[in-house]
């Protein structure tokens, strides 16, 4: 019996030191958290998902590029847009969905690619 009332109070003194451990160890953490926001700013590393792969791969970021001018026809709307390293690919359509097209613009150039149409089978 002696030795099961001394297991109990060992194991009661191993949870008691456990449980200072971990609440040291967070305030640890959140001090660390507190002045690392302070002395060093933010980088920005865009993720963009790539079509057919299941992960993100992280990439730089961009230089800065200028102004790159588009031209959208009056009642066209950006639908969407993708980046993939130095390009962006920009889904222009109309409002009822019609005359949708891509444009694949080079960011590094600042010039449109190229464009591709997309029709219906009708047109």
């Amino acid at each position: 019996m002696r030795v099961v009332k001394a297991l109990v109070a060992f194991m009661g003194v191993l949870i008691v030191v456990g449980i200072g451990l971990v609440v040291y160890g967070l305030s640890l953490d959140k001090n660390n958290a507190d002045t690392s926001v302070e002395t060093s700013e933010p980088t920005v590393t865009p993720s963009v998902p790539v079509a057919g792969t299941k992960t993100v791969i992280g990439q730089t970021t961009l230089d800065a590029f200028g102004d790159i001018a588009i031209d959208v026809d009056e009642g066209e709307r950006l639908v969407g847009y993708s980046i993939n390293g130095a390009q962006a690919t920009l889904h222009i359509e109309s409002r009822h969905g019609e005359g949708a097209r891509l444009v694949v613009v080079s960011l590094a150039k600042k010039k449109v690619l190229g464009r591709i149409i997309l029709q219906s089978s009708e047109q």
